[in-house]
């Protein structure tokens, strides 16, 4: 029997968005990411649909959107910046209502995916 009291879910999203290294919207290109938010609770089971309306309602704002056109991402507009972005916006969400995150992913690929540990963060 498993002794352990905390529970870890893993939920999964995806997202398109536009980014320029350049910050010219000509030079812009279209990834299609996946994250992965790995979920503590206490509890028995998670709530599914609050967790990924959460995540979602993070996620929204940036789809098949132009990166560079938000002040967040103006100066840096690289993947892994928007993951450290995302991640803080969607940890934020999920501590308000009873869950943490500990840890975040994103990539573009399988064999590339930026990694965002609870051990990492401030």
């Amino acid at each position: 029997m498993l002794k352990t009291k905390e529970k870890s879910y893993k939920l999964k999203s995806f997202v398109a968005i536009q980014h320029s290294f350049d910050g010219k919207k000509e030079n812009s290109h279209v990834h299609t990411v996946e994250i992965n938010c790995t979920i503590k609770t206490m509890e028995d089971i998670i709530d599914y649909k609050m967790a990924e309306g959460l995540i979602e309602s993070c996620i929204h704002k940036y789809e098949n959107k132009y990166l560079n056109d938000f002040d967040d991402f103006r100066e840096d507009a690289t993947i892994e910046h928007f993951g450290e972005v995302l991640c803080g916006e969607i940890d934020d969400e999920l501590s308000q209502n009873g869950y943490s995150m500990n840890r975040f992913e994103i990539g573009e690929t399988p064999l590339r995916v930026y990694v965002i540990t609870d051990e990492l963060r401030d």
